[in-house]
């Protein structure tokens, strides 16, 4: 029996609530408690000293950089300052003890995974949903940020003085270093892809961290251009397959080394000719936090639709919609009962000519090869497991460096592996992805756009033959459309949206054509049913 089984459910069907920040609340299976460990545990990544950004000026203007409206204007939620966040950062950036002369804010599982559904005046936050942040706006403006206060004689100053500092000289020089480790990074992974609001390359720039950065192999570098949206992680820790393209194993230890990959991956660091106090790699990977905050997530349910904020759900339609749901969806979309704590899911691989969706995506991951470097000829996981050879797909190489960043903490991942490892389905790997994962669709109305790379705006339109559905859309700060469900034409704010054009590479909206062919009346029943899961 694991810690989780004896988790209190009681707050997992309260009413809406809302907090002093004005966030609307569901009851999602979280305490407040939990949502300070969801929202603020660290996993080691590193943007920059946190010191430093609550110090930090935004770079055309003497106002603060952590200032509400100036995040906010990234897709992040600022949730009000609290204990745990005396400083008021926005939710999913976390607080990193001190390491190496600093503590550390970065990004934390909630600054991806956590969503906002906008609804006349109404804020409804959305825990474990998919977030609209815009990851290049942000890391863009940090660096920006950096760089003119190096730049600006004056913003020196002033940050070394907001600091608490006597001289600039010290503080410039390990800025200069910081500044220049974020533009080459970001260079690493530069694209013409613009992500926008809601969407991020995660594959794409863990496999150029890890085989161009850590092993030092710039012609490993590989072109990001697949964006994805965030997944919602509710039901994802009792899954037996997570990931859009169902390519990582949740049996075993396979969440924690799913966590420590992302902790890398967001402002991640590694050593990999030195080791700390075990036998493999010195990172920022904070292994000692990697089991509660999966604990955390394994307990997190679906958003049941609010009907006292959206409207009443028509249940004689939803009724109908039921049956609808089960000749035309349950045979990839499994249902998931969410009052089950214990729920053991499988996700439905579906390949790619079938679903005829965006391929770009699953093909980048399973044709991106690279040059081993120092990781050739070790075994996979260190001590057992396939040789790596000269040149291997680089999830091979990623696989090795957060085994890495974990053996070299050894007694502590062995510990949070245990607290991190849930009753799931066993299922095999396939080597050669090429498909895409249907999964439950519980608390799908919030979770717009649809598809793996956000390409349909509304459930709706998804219902839509591919040809028909809206080629060009906003995503970010739009308003909640709960006929169609999903996004609606109207911007909240228009600084706030990125617009989506399907036109472009990856961004393809065709293929997933089931349900399509049904009557009207019947769209309309089964989108009713939709509401309910």
């Amino acid at each position: 029996m694991t810690a989780c089984d004896n988790h209190d459910t009681s707050h997992n069907n309260a009413a809406p609530s809302t907090n002093a920040a004005g966030l609307t609340l569901l009851a999602q299976n979280w305490s407040d408690e939990d949502r300070q460990v969801a929202w603020f545990t660290s996993f080691g990544s590193r943007l920059m000293p946190y010191a430093w950004f609550l110090a930090l000026e935004q770079a055309d203007n003497r106002q603060p950089f952590n200032q509400a409206a100036h995040m906010e204007s990234f897709g992040f939620t600022m949730p009000g300052a609290s204990d745990v966040n005396p400083d008021n950062v926005a939710i999913g950036l976390t607080r990193t003890p001190k390491r190496d002369g600093h503590e550390w804010i970065g990004l934390g599982c909630s600054g991806c995974h956590s969503g906002q559904v906008n609804y006349q005046g109404t804020r409804i936050h959305i825990d474990g949903g998919a977030a609209l942040i815009d990851f290049q706006g942000f890391e863009q403006a940090a660096i920006d940020a950096l760089s003119a206060t190096l730049d600006d004689t004056e913003k020196l100053q002033r940050f070394t003085d907001n600091l608490g500092l006597s001289s600039t000289d010290q503080l410039a020089a390990e800025l200069t270093r910081w500044t220049d480790s974020l533009l080459a990074r970001q260079a690493i992974n530069r694209t013409e892809s613009d992500y926008g609001y809601g969407r991020l390359d995660a594959f794409g720039q863990i496999f150029n961290a890890v085989a161009v950065e850590f092993l030092g192999i710039e012609e490993n570098r590989r072109n990001p251009n697949a964006p994805v949206s965030y997944p919602v992680l509710w039901d994802a820790s009792h899954l037996d397959l997570v990931q859009w393209n169902a390519s990582a194993p949740n049996a075993g230890p396979g969440p924690i080394v799913q966590n420590a990959t992302t902790a890398l991956a967001v402002f991640g660091h590694m050593d990999i000719k030195n080791s700390g106090n075990g036998f493999g790699f010195t990172s920022n990977v904070e292994v000692g936090n990697l089991g509660a905050i999966q604990d955390a997530w394994y307990q997190l349910t679906a958003p049941q639709w609010p009907e006292s904020i959206l409207g009443t759900i028509d249940q004689t339609l939803a009724t109908q919609g039921r049956t609808i749901y089960a000749e035309n969806c349950l045979a990839c979309h499994a249902l998931s009962d969410r009052n089950d704590s214990k729920r053991r899911i499988k996700a439905t691989a579906v390949a790619l000519d079938v679903v005829g969706t965006d391929p770009a995506m699953a093909e980048n991951f399973v044709h991106s090869t690279a040059k081993a470097g120092a990781f050739a000829g070790k075994k996979l996981m260190f001590i057992a497991g396939p040789v790596i050879e000269e040149e291997s797909p680089t999830i091979l190489l990623v696989a090795h460096a957060a085994m890495g960043a974990l053996l070299d903490k050894p007694l502590s991942a062995l510990w949070q592996g245990f607290l991190s490892m849930h009753s799931v389905a066993d299922a095999p790997v396939d080597p050669q992805p090429l498909y895409y994962k249907a999964r439950p669709l519980s608390g799908i109305w919030a979770s717009a756009p649809y598809l793996h790379n956000g390409s349909v705006m509304s459930l709706a339109d998804m219902l839509n033959p591919p040809e028909q559905r809206t080629r060009e859309f906003s995503v970010g700060k739009v308003e909640f459309d709960p006929i169609n469900v999903g996004l609606s034409t109207q911007v909240l704010d228009p600084n706030q949206v990125s617009v989506f054009n399907t036109e472009l590479y990856g961004n393809s909206n065709a293929g997933h054509r089931f349900g399509t062919a049904l009557a009207s009346a019947d769209k309309r029943a089964l989108l009713e049913y939709l509401k309910t899961l």
